[in-house]
């Protein structure tokens, strides 16, 4: 399995490359909204819409484009540590003889004769020495072949491995995430229950609360809410921003607030001339007898007040930036006003009609039932992401902090010495640390492997 498809899915070649084009549609999914209607696209985006839903970059990160490089770099990953590994398990045996074959230079002609002495009279001083310094020493000979080997910080060895095993379980993870995971905007005003789509329970809101700070801006939205399960509560718990409610593998979080608006209750003060004033309280929707043979009707309510090029009102935000009302007024069977009224700008007469002189409406107050949104996620991958990421960190704790280190001193019968030294972590420095252990006089001999 080293060549053909098996050792190009494992070059580091195609894992640069699709690294490079997932970091390319990660960028592009960030400047590109996500989760639109294709309206939106053909409206905002005229040029690009058509290319956007074709390849599904409306959910980029969901898109079979998307998904097939992140398989592609999982399968990456795995042959990759796949290959390496027999490898890894080679050097961990005494006797390897691909390590120790005859074609590895022999170590420099003036320290030979130190190497000899040490495999042939002073081996348990040698030992000693590299025990000293933490390694852990086996030796084996025989009439043919003495074989001296020293190892320390055998897990480092693995280390790349730890890392390549923990970015493989953050994909798969996040692979399973991106196919499995359900994400549900539930809004609910106090004392409404709502069904949760595909689950055996509801949930309802009891009281919903917002602080705010001295200066009046939102603090904390807080959601005291039921879970009910055949009529019954089976937890109660408030909700809060970073602080969900958990039941039945689902997430509940605190996303946003709002006001109901279509549920607006309104203070309307009407004044006509000869008859006086008089207060009419309505809900948007409604109509009210006024008295003297008035009858007042209150279609509808606009929270931030707007016109558009067609003349239509729309509300620019759901704040109550400029609140209006749209009132009609019968009398007799006959329309006398109709018209929108302003609350925080009541001069403003252009958008009313009256038949009446002198009549006025203002609107004089409004109040809307609060609701929450709360997100009920379901995500079947976060926890082989959470897991990935503790195996990556260890890995790279591993590999930076204990380094495999490896020193091998072998010799046939008739042959000079083979030295070999390995590591990944500054090898130059770690085979003068040897050779000044060994009492060498010189470094060409000695071999530094950093690879396998």
């Amino acid at each position: 399995m080293t060549s053909g498809p098996w050792k190009f899915l494992a070059s580091l070649k195609l894992g640069l490359g699709l690294l490079i084009l997932i970091i390319i549609l990660s960028i592009i999914g960030t400047l590109i909204p996500q989760g639109q209607a294709p309206e939106f696209y053909r409206q905002h985006l005229r040029d690009f819409s058509g290319l956007i839903l074709a390849l599904d970059f409306d959910h980029l990160y969901r898109s079979p484009l998307f998904l097939s490089l992140i398989f592609l770099l999982l399968l990456n990953l795995l042959f990759c540590s796949w290959l390496r590994l027999p490898a890894k398990f080679r050097r961990l045996r005494i006797r390897d003889e691909s390590l120790l074959a005859s074609g590895q230079p022999p170590a420099e002609r003036r320290d030979r004769a130190r190497l000899e002495r040490w495999l042939s009279e002073d081996l348990l001083q040698l030992a000693a020495a590299f025990k000293k310094k933490g390694y852990r020493v086996r030796t084996t000979g025989n009439e043919d072949k003495k074989i001296f080997l020293a190892r320390k910080s055998r897990p480092g060895l693995f280390g790349p491995e730890l890392v390549h095993l923990g970015l493989m379980i953050i994909i798969a993870g996040g692979l399973i995430s991106a196919l499995f995971s359900q994400r549900i905007s539930v809004a609910l005003t106090e004392g409404q229950t709502e069904k949760i789509p595909g689950q055996t329970f509801s949930l309802r809101l009891d009281r919903f609360t917002t602080e705010y700070y001295p200066d009046g801006s939102v603090k904390d939205w807080k959601s005291l809410v039921s879970v009910l399960e055949n009529g019954q509560v089976k937890l109660q718990k408030t909700i809060e921003v970073n602080h969900p409610l958990k039941y039945r593998r689902l997430g509940f979080f605190q996303m946003s607030y709002g006001q109901d608006w279509d549920r607006t209750e309104l203070g309307l003060e009407i004044s006509l001339p000869g008859v006086g004033t008089r207060i009419v309280n309505l809900k948007a929707g409604e109509t009210r007898e006024a008295g003297d043979n008035l009858m007042v009707k209150a279609p509808g309510f606009i929270p931030d007040f707007a016109v558009d090029e067609a003349g239509r009102a729309f509300s620019r935000s759901p704040e109550p930036a400029n609140p209006a009302a749209m009132v009609e007024i019968m009398a007799g069977g006959n329309q006398v006003f109709v018209g929108w009224v302003f609350s925080r700008h009541p001069e403003i007469s252009r958008y009313q009609r009256s038949t009446l002189p002198g009549m006025k409406v203002n609107l004089k107050s409004f109040s809307a039932p609060p609701f929450s949104v709360l997100e009920a996620a379901y995500d079947p991958g976060a926890s082989l992401v959470w897991s990935g990421s503790l195996l990556l960190v260890l890995g790279l704790l591993i590999s930076f902090y204990l380094p495999y280190r490896e020193v091998r001193i072998c010799q046939r019968t008739g042959q000079p010495p083979l030295y070999l030294v390995y590591t990944r972590k500054n090898p130059a420095a770690f085979r003068r640390e040897v050779d000044q252990l060994l009492g060498l006089t010189g470094q060409k001999g000695s071999k530094d492997k950093t690879d396998e």
